[in-house]
């Protein structure tokens, strides 16, 4: 399973949108995704334009009743794309987490013992904020992307994100198989974009990603229009920089094997 967790400690940093584009385009070559939207605003739902079941269990159910996330699953308007979504006891799961055993590792557990794994990538969307609802967004990846704009504060954020990404590695003895810094928004043609890029590479050349998804008016334009910059503006800078993305993702991790993928109920 290859899971992908988007994180970052500053909100404002395109992180909702670099997850549901990246997710939609791996669909569009033909792999499986499953999204999960587990922060309690729901925009990566709005974005895929998810609409709930009032009867089938939610997120919240399948954490602390229930084991399962099979009936938690909907689809979205692109076959090869499945979402999890945001409903409103997303506002309560936090709470909620607390009184279980190993709160951390529910939405790991769940989706563990989906054998064998329906899908090729999950994509996980999390708020920027420090509560247990964050750590089972982290511990249920081994990859995580931290979206940040070429600006002095996205860069000053990230030595408090690093402190806290090592001191959880301590504490939980978990450690991330890769951890990204993708660079988002980049102008080349500021003067401040490329001061910060520079600084980026001399302190965290190890973790920085060698592609940048650069400013585009398209990705906006595409978002009040509810679609994805890829079908919206295939030629588009974002779109064509997003494919970059997801090329470099898919040389990084290792094949994913194909196995007869069972027909879960409500999935797809």
């Amino acid at each position: 399973m290859n899971a992908i967790t988007f994180f970052n400690l500053k909100g404002g940093t395109g992180k909702t949108t670099l997850c549901s584009s990246l997710g939609w385009l791996l669909a569009e070559e033909g792999h499986s995704v499953l999204m999960i939207d587990l922060d309690p605003q729901g925009h990566l739902t709005q974005s895929l334009q998810g609409r709930p079941d009032a009867g089938k269990p939610s997120l919240y159910y399948s954490l602390i009743q229930e084991p399962t996330l099979v009936k938690s699953i909907i689809p979205t308007t692109h076959p090869n794309l499945s979402l999890i979504p945001a409903t409103e006891d997303h506002l309560y799961l936090n709470t909620a987490l607390m009184s279980q055993p190993w709160p951390e590792w529910k939405l790991k557990d769940a989706l563990s013992v989906m054998v064998p794994f329906p899908y090729d990538w999950v994509m996980i969307d999390v708020g920027a904020s420090l509560n247990l609802i964050t750590f089972n967004a982290l511990f249920a990846a081994k990859t995580l992307i931290i979206p940040v704009l070429p600006d002095v504060f996205s860069y000053l954020s990230l030595k408090t994100l690093f402190s806290f990404l090592e001191k959880t590695n301590r504490d939980f003895r978990y450690d991330f198989k890769m951890i990204w810094i993708l660079m988002n928004k980049l102008n080349n043609h500021r003067p401040s974009d490329r001061e910060n890029r520079e600084a980026l590479k001399k302190y965290y050349q190890k973790f920085l990603m060698p592609v940048a998804v650069r400013e585009d008016p398209k990705f906006s334009e595409a978002i009040k229009n509810q679609l994805p910059v890829t079908t919206f503006a295939p030629q588009s800078i974002a779109a064509r920089d997003l494919k970059k993305v997801v090329h470099f993702l898919k040389k990084v991790f290792p094949p994913t094997p194909s196995p007869d993928k069972p027909e879960f109920e409500n999935a797809n």
